[in-house]
Order: C-alpha cells, then structure tokens, then sequence
C-alpha cells in the first residue's frame, strides 16, 4: 500500500502518476490528488467504518466495491507521454468499465417498504439534521450529520473531516484557476496549441483536448462506437503529451503554482496537515 507523504508542511514533492515517471506538479503537494491504490484502500477504510455504524443500529450493510479507474488525472490536465501511451486521458477505459453492483440492493429487497425507508434513513440521515458546509473556491455540501455516511467518515478520519475536505478542495481549485489565467502559463499553452495543429489536432486548451473526447464520449450509443472514440483518443492524448513536453508545460506549471502556493496563509498550510493526517489514520485502521 502506497503511503501518504508525512513529511513537515511544505516538503512533500509532487508524486508520478507511474512508477519511473517524471512528478507532474500538482496543488498542495499532492494533498488532493492520490494515487489509485490509496483511493481503494481509502475507499474500503470507508466501508468499514459506515458498516460498523449500521451494524450498531440494527442494520445489515454490505461494503460497496470501488470503481477501478486506471489512473488519477492532473488537475491541471498534465499528461505524461507514458501516461497517454498506456491509458490516454482513461474517459473511453472509465465509459467501458461498469460501476459495481451495490450488494445492498439484495439487503434493501428482502425489506418491507417502512424498513427500507428506516435503513435509507440510518445510511444518509434525516432531513432535521441536515446541515449546509461551505468553502471558499467549492461547491456546498449538504448533509445529515445522523447519518451513518457521515458517522463513519467521522469516526476514520477524524472530527470536523468533511469540512476540511472540502475547505482543502476549494483551496485546490483556487490554485488551478490561478495557475491557469496566468500570463506564463497561457504563453506556454499557445505554444501548445501551435504544436497540436502542427500535428494536425484542433485545440485551444488542454482542457478542450479532453472535452472532445468527453463529447464523443457522450454521443457514442454501443460499446463497438466506444471503441472507436478510444482510438480518437489515444491519438489525440499522445499529441497532446508530445506537445506539452515540447512546450515544457509542466515546468511552467510548476514555477507558476510556487509563485502562487507561496502565498498561501498558514491556517491553509494547516487544512492540508489535517487532511493528510486523517487520511494516514484511516490507512492505519485498515492494516
């Protein structure tokens, strides 16, 4: 199992997204962006716990599988050439591959209706302990603090975790957009965009690299049409990396988020401790 960086606030490096791949720069030192590996342990951790609590009340709870993504995306729409060779951006791969059935469906079955709405209840809460948490650069987050969802993340992770996951989040995105409406950052992404119509790809953003993958995605109606969006993409993720190696974009990116994080307060330096901790705690509890 992969470990979380421990090291002092500010001394964890970026992380490769595969073995013997150059670290690709992302916000926060990594502190919003795990690897697969972590994210399933996490995933498991979290079943646990939302089990234990249900059992506690009287109710069965079976752990719902993670979904098998093949790697975690960069924030900023990095992409590595052995990245794009193996896994191009992973939206046709994550379109083919089929969430996993939620086991609890047979337990909520075998229930008359008010037992359904009671072990429904016991899961997500109640509408009079609802609450609404919000963070600065984040979307807000509703949720029932009676709730076995809640309780178990609470209890792994540790008291006031939704909030600071979220808080973090918001803090991540602020960096991104900053990073990515700076004057050296856009330099670099049209000397991108030159290269990618060199090779005769049509794409003023990375993100619109990915958007019209994501499109075509969306339009495919069969697996065999899938496929065939696969082909596209692999194509056009293997231009996209050859011309950010070209435009030296992950070091642009890199100098940009330095000159950004090194503004951050302490109190944001803090959020990110906390985090990390809670998530070493609930790597922890599964050992």
């Amino acid at each position: 199992m992969a470990a979380l960086c421990l090291l002092p606030l500010g001394g964890c490096g970026d992380a490769p997204a595969q073995p013997g791949a150059v670290a690709q720069p992302v916000p926060l030192h990594g502190a919003t962006v795990t690897p697969p590996e972590v994210d399933r342990a996490l995933h498991e951790a979290e079943e646990r716990s939302v089990g234990l609590c249900m059992q506690k009340r009287g109710f069965s709870y079976q752990p719902v599988p993670a979904r098998q993504l093949p790697f975690t995306e960069n924030p900023y729409g990095l992409l590595s050439e052995n990245e794009a060779s193996v896994d191009a951006y992973g939206i046709t791969a994550l379109a083919l591959t089929a969430a996993p059935d939620d086991p609890n469906l047979e337990v909520l079955a075998r229930l008359e209706s008010a037992g359904r709405a009671a072990w429904q209840a016991t899961l997500t809460g109640t509408a009079q302990h609802r609450i609404v948490l919000a963070a600065p650069g984040a979307a807000t987050l509703t949720i029932s603090t009676d709730g076995c969802a809640f309780i178990g993340r609470e209890t792994l992770y540790g008291q006031g975790w939704e909030q600071q996951q979220l808080t973090l989040d918001g803090l991540s995105a602020d960096i991104v957009s900053t990073v990515l409406a700076d004057a050296g950052f856009r330099k670099g992404e049209k000397a991108w965009a030159t290269c990618m119509r060199r090779l005769g790809e049509v794409a003023e953003s990375l993100q619109q690299a990915r958007g019209l993958i994501q499109e075509a995605v969306t339009r495919a109606d069969d697996r065999a049409s899938l496929r065939r969006v696969g082909t596209d993409e692999l194509r056009i993720a293997r231009h996209d990396a050859a011309c950010q190696h070209q435009a030296n974009l992950a070091e642009v990116v890199r100098s940009v988020q330095d000159r950004v994080q090194a503004q951050l307060p302490e109190s944001s330096w803090r959020v990110v401790g906390s985090v990390i901790d809670g998530r070493q705690r609930a790597l922890r509890s599964g050992r």
